[in-house]
């Protein structure tokens, strides 16, 4: 299978990934299905060992061809996530750099269990690899930007990142059951990539991360198995960033 830069490949994300040559890629972000969660790309594993062995598969390769100055983000739940940390991504020869938590405020309470309004990140990186500080600083609390000692770009990032979720309401909704917001790619992207890098997605889903690479000029090679994503919401979103980037380029002129 040949693979080139800025597609869409309607494949199983190991057909891409096999096809890739070791070390080249510079970021990986992964939001694979999780286990038993929503959507029904959830409930195809059977058992929790049938799940953590796919895992295994996919990330194996993703270790494989990701540079020694790359870095390594994946979304997961907290049914989960201990387990894909200890038995899959601490097999690799990653370093373990941060799990980030995406609060989202809102959720509905269990009988059982507290709210959930929040998902989570593992951040791994390969030994080389240094974050872009400056490129994601936010704003101090109202008064604190005053402190000369501060950089007046903004503080560090942190690792509890506050953004809602997409609403059918929100322009960027595109009717996919788990998509993420653009603000949080970008940031990945910003943090860990430069203009011009590879980033490999291996589980596009409605298009969030390519439409972030677009935005922020860096390659990616992208898949994606459900073709109704591909025609119905990731080719429609790409288009959309061409045509608005032939326009402002028109209006430069």
């Amino acid at each position: 299978m040949e693979i080139k830069r800025n597609q869409v490949y309607e494949a199983d994300c190991m057909e891409v990934l096999r096809s890739l040559p070791d070390a080249g890629i510079d970021l990986v972000i992964a939001d694979p299905p999780y286990f038993r969660m929503k959507g029904g790309f959830d409930f195809v594993f059977r058992t929790e060992s049938e799940y953590l062995g796919w895992c295994m598969e996919w990330v194996s390769e993703c270790y494989r061809v990701l540079k020694p100055t790359g870095a390594f983000y994946c979304w997961g739940s907290c049914q989960l996530l201990d387990k894909l940390s200890v038995f899959i991504l601490g097999q690799f020869g990653w370093i373990k750099r941060n799990l980030i938590v995406w609060n989202y405020a809102t959720g509905r309470p269990g009988k059982s269990a507290y709210r959930h309004e929040s998902e989570f990140l593992w951040f791994y990186s390969n030994p080389l690899h240094e974050i872009r500080h400056d490129s994601i600083r936010i704003p101090y609390h109202a008064g604190g930007e005053k402190d000369k000692r501060k950089n007046p770009k903004g503080k560090t990032c942190g690792d509890v990142w506050e953004c809602s979720r997409v609403k059918p309401n929100y322009r960027e909704a595109t009717g996919h059951p788990t998509q993420k917001p653009e603000k949080l790619s970008e940031r990945i992207v910003l943090a860990s990539s430069s203009p011009g890098d590879l980033v490999l997605i291996p589980f596009a889903g409605s298009g969030t991360e390519i439409i972030s690479c677009m935005k922020n000029r860096r390659d990616f090679i992208a898949a994606e198995t459900n073709p109704v994503y591909i025609r119905e919401m990731i080719l429609p979103r790409m288009e959309k960033v061409k045509n608005e980037r032939g326009n402002l380029i028109a209006g430069n002129i």
